[in-house]
């Protein structure tokens, strides 16, 4: 709509790349999968796409994807933080800027967009899952800090928001079936989520996916039909320079089959300064 804008977030899993269980391809794209993100983009034509797990985004090792080109947006801001493994912000309007954050094996990727209601930044961090939640905490404030103005933070935080309904006792039971210490993971997730939301609160961040649009953003049909380890672990958070006006994780037979993760959806508006 007309002043307006929309944002998609989305864990792309290891890049769009052939699943190592499947038969051994060589190619850098499964085909498949790149053709279900595509289409999933298509569908929800946002002006930003926010990537994580960008694999070559940069080049590395004689190999780069190009995920503007992959996805059709003429700006675009990546970086590597482990070898091949990366974040990428896309843009329909120009980057101006871009930073980063870096810790000794992950990176927060920030980029300012001058769109046409006005200069916006984004921020994305993907911490890793076994990252204890204090340091989790930590990364985030050290990524939001320094920026001013209208801000969107959003990635795969690996931690559960605090305001949604978790089973713990559901959670431990599903994850016996593909996690070594089931307990110790789930409590992970959980008190991840307790601690990066107030940190974020502290710079005015907040939830901005609506109450009815907070589904499961992990697993997809792609990694486990066992639904009984379902969680909001993708997010999106703005400040009050943001005036919300839809959000939603999307479940959709492209989202199915691109990832493990369902992308999310932001549209928003600039409020007046």
């Amino acid at each position: 709509m007309p002043g307006e804008l929309a944002l998609v977030s989305f864990n792309i899993l290891e890049g769009l790349r052939p699943l190592a269980q499947r038969a051994p391809e060589r190619r850098l794209l499964d085909r498949q999968r790149r053709a279900a993100a595509i289409g999933l983009v298509r569908d929800f034509n946002p002006d930003i796409l926010v990537l994580n797990e960008a694999l070559f985004c940069r080049a590395h090792a004689g190999q780069a994807v190009d995920y503007g080109s992959l996805f059709g947006f003429p700006h675009q801001a990546a970086a590597l933080y482990d070898a091949a493994w990366g974040n990428a912000i896309l843009s329909r309007h120009p980057i101006t800027s871009s930073g980063e954050l870096r810790i000794y094996n992950r990176g927060g990727l920030t980029a300012v967009i001058s769109t046409p209601l006005g200069a916006l930044t984004v921020a994305s961090y993907h911490p890793h899952p076994s990252r204890s939640p204090e340091n989790k905490a930590h990364d985030f404030a050290s990524l939001v800090a320094p920026l001013q103005g209208p801000l969107i933070v959003c990635g795969d935080f690996n931690a559960i928001s605090p305001e949604d309904e978790s089973d713990r006792a559901r959670l431990i039971a599903a994850f016996r079936s593909f996690a070594s210490e089931p307990e110790q993971t789930v409590d992970r997730f959980i008190a991840s989520g307790e601690l990066v939301f107030a940190e974020l609160a502290k710079f005015g961040l907040r939830d901005a996916i609506p109450a009815d649009g907070r589904r499961y953003s992990i697993p997809t049909d792609l990694i486990n039909l066992d639904k009984r380890s379902g969680m909001r672990i993708d997010h999106i958070l703005a400040n009050a320079a943001i005036e919300v006006v839809a959000g939603e994780v999307v479940h959709s037979p492209n989202s199915n089959r691109a990832s493990d993760h369902h992308p999310v959806l932001l549209r928003f508006r600039l409020t007046s300064p």
